[in-house]
């Protein structure tokens, strides 16, 4: 209640007379005990420990009912985990190694293939040789010279008197402009090659490197590559190729044989490809090798089709017209692409054997006999001729002069042509 100014006046005349002022309370601070604080420090403490305790207890149980509703409302059931193969089971050694059931022969036998390829570069080595096509290209303004070189591998198929002979790649000679060729043998000996005999048909090219000079111990050591039978290769069959296997040099590769079955038809005769699982690179070069050491295929990149697998010659299919290239030794050429007709189409012609014309050479002999294309030859004098390998070797058997008489069917009727071998 408000109070009013005589009320005032009153209360305070009655002060005066009673010597009391009620004016204000005067508040005195007392302080605790000891005793007093240990005991509020400790209530304080309880109170924490407590809450904590609460806390705790409320997250576990929070914790316990939203796992529970999850797994049994919200999550589909659970699986089993799944073992696509058992673990190795693995004991501990006393001394602390850990031993698994891994078959160690595996190991030890792939040891034994890496060591008995790198025993068979190693004796090859002495066959194989670097061939340069050297250029000297001439500045036009400042008139230096520099020499341009081109590298590609070579290897020694035969020595004739006093010459080693390489084989190499055509395509890589007649495409590189050149002033002079080089070869690098075994141990770095380097020395003048030319030109022995040319093969372009089949992509093959003869070096001859006039070997007079080498010393004795060069001349007993480098050595012409041993053949094998590339026709003994099957699928999965182990091979190496070394030389410049993938456009570099010198290298090696190894792998296995993925395919062989492609042929490749060319005038008079038909080269059979080996294909690997090997990776190729740009102007790879070198020869294939089996198992035992023995050269079976010659790496070409001419028939590629726009794979990168490294690629060779079947040895087998081209050893006698090789043989003939090294020994210096003309041949006849008929001047004809072939195909072989299988079974199935010969016996709708009435027809056991035969190999059908596709193209004819301009000027060859083909063309002057007059043969046409999809003439079918079945045979050459009394020999029948099955596949078209097989009219290269017989044809090139003929000597110069010699008469040959050709069978073979023409719109369904037979023939026959005769005359005399020229070449």
């Amino acid at each position: 209640m408000k109070q009013t100014k005589d009320t005032k006046d009153e209360n305070a005349r009655k002060q005066a007379e009673t010597g009391e002022n009620y004016g204000f309370i005067k508040e005195e601070r007392v302080p605790l005990a000891k005793w007093q604080k240990r005991r509020r420090y400790l209530r304080n403490a309880l109170i924490v420990v407590a809450v904590a305790a609460l806390f705790g207890v409320i997250a576990r149980c929070s914790y316990g009912i939203s796992d529970y509703v999850i797994s049994h409302f919200f999550s589909d059931d659970p699986k089993e985990p799944v073992t696509l193969r058992p673990s190795p089971s693995v004991n501990v050694s006393p001394g602390g190694e850990i031993i698994t059931d891994i078959d160690l022969k595996a190991l030890e036998n792939y040891e034994k293939i890496v060591q008995g390829v790198q025993d068979a570069v190693e004796a090859l080595d002495p066959c194989m040789t670097r061939v340069s096509y050297v250029s000297r290209i001439k500045d036009p303004v400042f008139s230096d010279v520099t020499e341009s070189v081109v590298d590609i591998s070579g290897v020694i198929v035969a020595v004739n008197g006093d010459d080693y002979l390489i084989l190499t790649q055509y395509d890589t000679y007649n495409e590189t402009p050149h002033d002079r060729i080089t070869v690098t043998f075994f141990g770095g000996r380097k020395a003048e090659g030319k030109i022995f005999r040319k093969a372009p048909e089949e992509g093959l090219v003869i070096l001859a490197v006039n070997r007079k000079d080498f010393s004795s111990a060069e001349k007993n050591t480098i050595r012409a590559v041993p053949f094998g039978h590339s026709s003994e290769l099957t699928l999965g069959s182990a091979v190496f190729a070394i030389g410049f296997p993938n456009g570099r040099g010198p290298s090696v590769d190894m792998g296995m044989v993925s395919s062989r079955a492609e042929k490749v038809y060319v005038t008079d005769g038909a080269l059979e490809i080996i294909d690997t699982n090997m990776f190729g690179g740009r102007g790879e070069s070198g020869i294939l090798v089996d198992s035992a050491g023995k050269f079976v295929g010659f790496i070409t990149n001419r028939y590629h089709n726009g794979g990168q697998s490294i690629q060779a010659l079947s040895v087998d299919r081209f050893e006698t017209l090789l043989n003939m290239l090294v020994n210096d030794m003309a041949y006849p050429r008929f001047g004809a692409v072939f195909r072989d007709i299988n079974d199935e189409v010969l016996a709708q012609m009435s027809l056991q054997n035969g190999i059908i014309i596709e193209e004819i050479d301009e000027g060859s002999t083909a063309m002057k006999q007059e043969f046409r294309k999809g003439d079918i030859i079945v045979k050459l004098d009394s020999l029948p001729v099955t596949a078209v390998e097989e009219f290269f070797s017989i044809y090139t058997s003929y000597k110069r002069g010699e008469d040959i008489e050709v069978t073979f069917y023409r719109n369904g009727r037979e023939m026959k042509k005769k005359w005399a071998v020229s070449y």
